[in-house]
């Protein structure tokens, strides 16, 4: 045992100890990379679900506005005079007023070929509102608009909306056709100003670390986020396997620093999310940790050595003593070892002197236990074989009773005759085991009562193997199985009813059988019920003679019932061939 300690500790301690240090040392770095670069790629994709979300919003709110009254008159209505030119402009620049909030303004772009709204301020004048150009293909923003065919287009402007002079902003721009011109140069473009502030508030600064930064880039990696090192309108150079990713986690090196980019790219928004972070401040302090880990796995190895060492010698050693004692111990046997003295308190010592003490006492507890059980199992079956003479005398007594006082002959002296037979095998001197040719003789006599009970309305045929006559059996277990057969199965058929009684040997075993042709379909699962006790109401006799059998052989034998295929019972008792008690107890011993 010491030695199957010592290898096993060096297996699961030194070993593992060794390995621990070698993996911390070289792939802590690696793995912490993996790990945050995973975890950021999943945050940045969720972010990117919410900014998604937000520009769908103010696309599906801009669909709204273009479909309100005021537009769709600029839009679709030919013009009458200057006064319904001017009332028009008036009623569309206060809807786009009211819909104006604090982060978002709106403006309307619409083709002016015939300078019909001259009076209108152009957009040098205004930075926000309604405005009418004969020149809108000039415009910055025209040609994505209209090759987008109604799709909202991202795009950063210059001095656009309510930001201050010369600072850019993120607009979304729409197009939207006139119903009777369909797509022409006569389309309105509604334009939406200040979306970089709607976003920002989507980018949470507390999920942000220290030396992060969060940015959203357009398909040509324009950033169209404002953060404290990147303006809107900045172009943040990528390399093109990490522009044109759909999603991932990339180490760059950037002027002599290394940096972790996690990015995400939307095909619904055409937008890119993308956070950068210094690879410096996640990995640097694990530095300090893997030369803390370091120092601290030596001082666990040498702990568990020292432990190790005293856990040899204040238990192994006992244990391996204890070992001795219970490999020289059998049950029933004297251990024939003396206790250690007890000089000590320690629990092995006092494991090992108890567990000698235990040893006499489960000696002594053994052999009460096997005294004990033979005197239950002469009780049981003495119990058992006491309760069925009562029963088996006062059916007899009633057949006798109702034969004389039906006739009066001389068929009674019989029948008294055949009781006393029957009375005399049932107790055979207080034997529990007789043999079979006596209870052929208690149960023939048995039989005979039946028949002159009956008026001999039944048959009987005895097929008996002569070999099997010496055997040895319990007493009384025929009786009830063929007062089975007659009360329930032919006792009702007149002189149609036949009862079948067999004794013969097949191999180590005889095999009695009691069958009968009785009219009625018997539920065999019924007695089964009643043969293992889940119905204790019922069947007492065919119990008893099933349990006596198992009280005697062992629960390999015992009774068994099944329907036979020309009609009728049949009940089969397989008990072991035993011509002495001394072969019953090999036969017991065996079991």
């Amino acid at each position: 045992m010491l030695q199957r300690f010592i290898a096993l500790f060096i297996v699961l301690v030194v070993i593992p100890v060794i390995f621990m240090d070698w993996v911390v040392s070289r792939n802590v770095a690696e793995i912490t990379e993996r790990q945050v670069g995973s975890t950021l790629v999943k945050w940045v994709e969720s972010s990117h679900v919410t900014i998604d979300r937000t520009i769908m919003h103010m696309e599906e709110t801009m669909n709204s506005i273009m479909m309100t009254k005021e537009i769709q008159e600029m839009l679709n209505i030919p013009l009458s005079s200057s006064y319904e030119r001017f009332r028009r402009f008036t009623s569309l620049d206060e809807m786009l007023l009211k819909q104006t909030s604090p982060k978002i303004a709106y403006s309307f772009f619409m083709p002016d070929s015939e300078s019909l709204y001259s009076f209108v301020p152009s957009l040098d004048i205004q930075t926000r509102g309604i405005y009418f150009s004969t020149n809108v293909d000039a415009l910055p923003w025209y040609k994505e608009a209209y090759r987008a065919q109604g799709r909202g287009v991202l795009k950063v402007l210059h001095q656009f909306g309510d930001n201050p002079s010369d600072l850019e902003t993120l607009v979304m721009v729409k197009q939207m056709n006139s119903i009777t011109n369909g797509r022409s140069p006569e389309a309105g473009y509604l334009i939406a100003s200040g979306l970089e502030r709607v976003l920002a508030s989507d980018l949470d600064p507390d999920n942000v670390a220290k030396d992060g930064e969060l940015l959203i880039l357009n398909e040509d990696n324009i950033v169209i986020s404002t953060t404290s090192n990147y303006s809107i309108g900045k172009i943040l150079p990528l390399p093109d396997y990490v522009s044109n990713s759909k999603g991932g986690y990339y180490t760059l090196e950037v002027d002599g620093k290394k940096w972790l980019y996690a990015i995400h790219q939307s095909e619904q928004s055409k937008t890119k999310l993308l956070y950068k972070t210094p690879l410096q401040s996640i990995i640097g302090d694990h530095e300090v940790i893997e030369q803390l880990v370091y120092y601290s796995m030596m001082g666990y190895f040498l702990l568990l050595l020292l432990l190790g060492v005293y856990f040899i010698r204040s238990i192994v050693r006992p244990i391996s003593r204890l070992a001795r004692h219970t490999r020289s111990y059998e049950p029933g046997k004297p251990l024939g070892l003396t206790q250690y003295p007890q000089r000590t308190k320690d629990e092995i010592e006092i494991l090992n002197n108890n567990f000698m003490d235990m040893t006499e006492r489960l000696n002594e507890t053994i052999h009460d236990k096997y005294v004990l059980e033979l005197k239950q199992k002469e009780a049981e079956l003495s119990i058992l074989h006491s309760q069925i003479n009562p029963h088996l005398l006062y059916n007899t007594l009633e057949s006798i009773y109702w034969r004389m006082t039906l006739e009066g002959t001389d068929e009674s002296a019989e029948m008294v005759r055949d009781l006393s037979l029957v009375m005399r095998i049932g107790l055979s001197r207080g034997k529990s085991l007789i043999t079979i040719e006596e209870e052929l003789q208690h149960a023939e006599a048995y039989v005979r009562l039946q028949l002159k009970r009956y008026d001999y309305n039944f048959s009987v045929n005895w097929i008996i193997q002569e070999e099997a006559k010496s055997c040895l059996i319990p007493k009384v277990v025929l009786q009830p199985l063929i007062e089975n057969a007659i009360v329930h199965g032919i006792k009702r058929m007149d002189s149609d009813g036949e009862l079948w009684i067999s004794i013969k040997l097949e191999l180590d075993c005889i095999v009695i059988a009691i069958e009968d042709n009785g009219y009625r379909l018997r539920d065999v699962a019924h007695i089964y019920d009643i043969l293992e006790g889940r119905n204790p109401d019922a069947g007492y006799g065919i119990r008893n003679v099933n349990k006596r059998i198992q009280l005697h052989f062992g629960e390999l034998f015992g009774l068994e019932y099944a329907l036979r295929a020309e009609g009728g019972l049949r009940a089969q008792l397989t008990i072991p061939i035993s011509h002495t008690t001394e072969d019953l107890m090999r036969e017991e011993e065996h079991v």
